[in-house]
């Protein structure tokens, strides 16, 4: 069973993966465009997109989350910091790597928690971005991002981490 629930939750997080990239790169790409969209009209035609600004701000948000939660992926490509992982023996690194990503997965636990609180406090109080949009509707992005982290730290946690690519830092 349990090698089953692996195999499952890999194939779930590789799916998720490909969703994630796909989604950052249109994401990216459509914020290049109306920002330089923003720039022409301000520039040539002094008019501008309304809330284009705060919507960027929003979009910033969700790269920043997404793209979290893709590095948190089970190759370790998120910020980590190594210098104790590098004095520790090897018999014990992979126990103290498996400590540290459950230690990630309890902040990141922690985290969803709060900003479901948050968000769901935003959505009670009927916020608007540019009186307009929802304001809850851009930030759901915060527990389901930190939700995902914790569920692929605590992945990595059970099932350890695959080794490190050739080429790539430790």
């Amino acid at each position: 069973m349990p090698g089953a629930l692996r195999r499952r939750w890999e194939a779930l997080d590789a799916g998720l993966a490909r969703f994630e990239g796909a989604f950052l790169a249109v994401l990216l790409i459509g914020m290049v465009g109306v920002g330089f969209l923003q720039v022409v009209l301000r520039n040539l035609f002094h008019t501008g997109i309304f809330s284009a600004d705060l919507l960027l701000r929003q979009g910033m948000l969700w790269l920043g989350l997404v793209g979290a939660s893709l590095a948190t992926r089970g190759e370790g490509r998120h910020i980590h910091i190594d210098v104790l992982s590098r004095a520790i023996p090897p018999p014990w690194s992979g126990r103290v790597r498996r400590l540290a990503d459950l230690c990630g997965a309890a902040a990141c636990a922690l985290l969803a928690r709060a900003s479901l609180l948050f968000v769901l406090g935003e959505w009670e109080a009927g916020s608007r971005i540019a009186g307009v949009f929802p304001a809850w509707a851009f930030e759901i992005v915060l527990p389901a991002g930190f939700a995902l982290m914790s569920l692929r730290f605590l992945a990595a946690a059970a099932w350890g981490r695959p080794p490190q690519r050739e080429g790539a830092r430790p």
